[in-house]
């Protein structure tokens, strides 16, 4: 499937998603510092900026919600009449906005953290639920050495070829992994202050796409503009939009995104990543209001933080006996059963297998750091 356009077939998303402790980890105490990636808000202090940061890092777990809500409509059901091509739209704004909300997170995490520490958080984060994904794959349909490996390596979105229909949307994983290895690498040869790089890279990326005729396809470097927008945003000051346009111009930013999205809009497809990226900026831009408290609201949270696992694992009720039957037998009886169970497992795999993984990762950061301090007492 290298250079198949994507409305041709399922249409995928990738995953920084919250960790699992998220909610737990942002109640702070006296001395504490919060540590969640979030918007630069150099006039505010104390109490002030803490709820700042809250503030954004909720309504982004919103978008977040948003985002997985409209790749698994576009994946499971039939969307609207046939003619206006909504799950060929539903999937692209889907998949854009989670990889914007990716390149924002990632590039604020690397920033506040460091290399070896963003390492270790990302390869506790990702790979054992895709691995152990790989694995259920492996026992229950059979994957070849050939396939595995480039499975494993994350290269599949080069080799379609190897693909099966329950690991089609691991594309997206391996899109966000090359960008992983892309922002490591500037960090830790250049400095942190290389990251400014994203820019040009961004609107590089763009070119090539259109120079090749790609409005929507998969690979790497025909795909990764929709995660480099969100790192431009990450690097841009960011203030408060007054409440008379704030939510104007969040509007705005959602029909431009919708509007780029949708197959038959020819080459504003080529844009799709800037606005996203002018919609990631609106949201972040919000003051406190009606929308905030929406995009903040529980239920979008709890979504959000189960949404890596609920992305892995939904094809696995969408194929086979999943997928036969007559239509009324599909979408009535088996999708809903379907979903359930998908949203079981990711729940028990956020808040069990995710989180084991995690926690070790986050001992052995604790274990690094604590002959440090000790050896700074000494010296004091």
């Amino acid at each position: 499937m290298h250079g198949r356009p994507e409305q041709q077939k399922p249409v995928t998303m990738d995953m920084v998603t919250p960790n699992p402790d998220h909610h737990r980890r942002t109640r702070l105490r006296p001395g504490q510092y919060l540590t969640l990636p979030t918007a630069d808000v150099p006039s505010e202090s104390g109490d002030q900026a803490i709820n700042t940061a809250r503030h954004d890092t909720a309504a982004l777990d919103g978008l977040r919600a948003i985002s997985i809500c409209l790749v698994l409509a576009a994946h499971l059901f039939p969307l609207g009449p046939k003619s206006l091509q909504l799950n060929s739209t539903a999937g692209p704004m889907g998949m854009s906005l989670f990889f914007a909300l990716s390149g924002y997170l990632i590039i604020r995490t690397l920033r506040a953290a460091s290399v070896l520490e963003f390492v270790v958080k990302r390869i506790s984060r990702i790979l054992p639920l895709a691995y152990l994904y790989l694995a259920l794959v492996f026992l229950a349909f059979g994957l070849s050495r050939q396939a595995m490996l480039y499975h494993l390596g994350f290269i599949l979105n080069y080799r379609t070829d190897q693909m099966i229909p329950v690991t089609e949307h691991l594309w997206s994983l391996c899109v966000e992994v090359h960008f992983y290895i892309f922002v490591t690498a500037l960090a830790g040869f250049a400095g942190r202050k290389s990251l400014i790089v994203v820019w040009p890279c961004c609107v590089a990326i763009t070119a090539i796409r259109i120079l090749q005729n790609a409005p929507i396809e998969i690979a790497t470097h025909l795909r990764i503009d929709e995660i480099l927008i969100g790192a431009c945003v990450a690097t841009l000051p960011l203030r408060r939009l007054g409440a008379s346009t704030s939510l104007f111009a969040w509007s705005i930013a959602a029909a431009l995104w919708a509007a780029s999205s949708h197959p038959e809009s020819n080459s504003l497809q080529y844009f799709r990543p800037y606005a996203t990226g002018l919609l990631l900026w609106a949201t972040l831009s919000q003051p406190p209001n009606k929308l905030i408290v929406l995009l903040s609201s529980k239920p979008l949270s709890y979504v959000a933080t189960i949404s890596y696992a609920l992305y892995i694992f939904h094809p696995l009720t969408a194929h086979g006996w999943w997928a036969d039957g007559s239509i009324s037998q599909r979408y009535l009886l088996k999708r809903p059963i379907g979903l359930a169970i998908a949203l079981l497992a990711a729940h028990l795999s956020t808040f069990y297998w995710e989180r084991l993984w995690i926690q070790a990762a986050r001992r052995h950061l604790n274990s690094r750091r604590a002959p440090k301090r000790s050896a700074d007492s000494v010296r004091v």
